[in-house]
């Protein structure tokens, strides 16, 4: 490992990551609506690119990251990287309303109160277009189909930096499973400013805020970066570790679809699900990364024996 290389791409993905979360994060929490919800989220969208930035001034490998889309022998692992992520969302979301019913709702309340919070009325804006809540919420699920590719364009960003070149890079010298948590570990840091200054993922006011939210979305990073590596290595191509990047971001929205926002103790226990990177929602992505991590670890030896 050229460990000055990683020490500097590290730097300089974070200095820029921060700077743009922190500027976005407090204009945010100091313009709330539309306006302050936009330059939050563009700034989110823009710093993913940061750690290919970082690669591309440390002079990483960019022509063996696989650029070339790869199709031959990697259909399975195309609508692996797509789908996967819906059905384990699906499970996780419904693990968390088991434990907690009183947090599940099919009358839209949260989605309309996230427009309200950013100065848009929906329910008028439905009448307008004749439809009800229940039919939005059906059709909020169409985008399933098509959003993990759409996303490609921002989580190639992240992609090219971190499995592209930090994780084959600690690689050298830790091995994979250690790759696995310091490579997700500082993919964790990547967000905390935005964490921290402008409540991303969990909010201000869940259970052991705002620590226990730093760790748990580390965590959830080292989950995600274990699934992205491995479908890295087996498919040999960037494109597809972006697609399932894109796809758990995209997926990650989806029970907020069914979230009672009139329960007051949402805020609290969000934490613990039923998006995806809660703990108990996470259940379901740990699992799939465990049987996968260790399947690859026993592969790769059995290799190593044969040689």
């Amino acid at each position: 490992m050229d460990k000055k290389k990683v020490i500097k791409f590290v730097a300089v993905t974070y200095a820029i990551a921060w700077t743009l979360q922190i500027i976005g994060s407090l204009y945010a929490v100091n313009n709330p609506g539309f306006t302050g919800t936009m330059v939050f989220q563009g700034a989110l969208a823009v710093c993913m690119y940061a750690p290919m930035l970082a690669a591309f001034l440390v002079k990483a490998d960019f022509k063996g990251m696989g650029w070339k889309p790869k199709f031959k022998g990697n259909i399975g692992w195309l609508f692996f990287a797509a789908y996967v992520a819906l059905p384990l969302t699906a499970v996780g979301a419904a693990i968390f309303f088991l434990i907690f019913p009183g947090f599940f709702d099919t009358t839209g309340s949260y989605m309309i109160a996230q427009y309200e919070a950013a100065g848009v009325d929906m329910e008028e804006k439905l009448q307008e277009a004749g439809l009800n809540m229940q039919t939005l919420l059906v059709l909020s699920f169409i985008p399933a189909l098509y959003a993990p590719f759409l996303n490609i364009i921002t989580a190639i960003g992240e992609e090219a930096g971190w499995r592209g070149f930090l994780y084959p890079e600690l690689n050298k010298s830790f091995g994979r499973v250690k790759t696995w948590i310091i490579g997700g570990a500082i993919w964790g840091v990547f967000h905390f400013p935005a964490m921290i200054f402008g409540g991303y993922e969990y909010g201000f006011d869940y259970l052991g805020s705002p620590w226990l939210g730093l760790i748990v979305f580390t965590l959830c990073c080292i989950v995600l970066g274990t699934i992205e590596e491995i479908v890295y290595s087996r498919t040999k191509c960037i494109w597809y570790a972006a697609l399932f990047h894109g796809s758990f971001n995209a997926m990650a929205t989806f029970p907020q679809l069914v979230m009672n926002a009139d329960n007051a103790d949402l805020s609290k226990y969000i934490i613990l699900g039923p998006l995806p990177n809660g703990i108990i929602a996470m259940i379901p992505m740990v699992v799939l990364a465990a049987v996968m991590g260790i399947a690859a670890v026993r592969s790769a030896g059995k290799k190593e024996v044969s040689v």
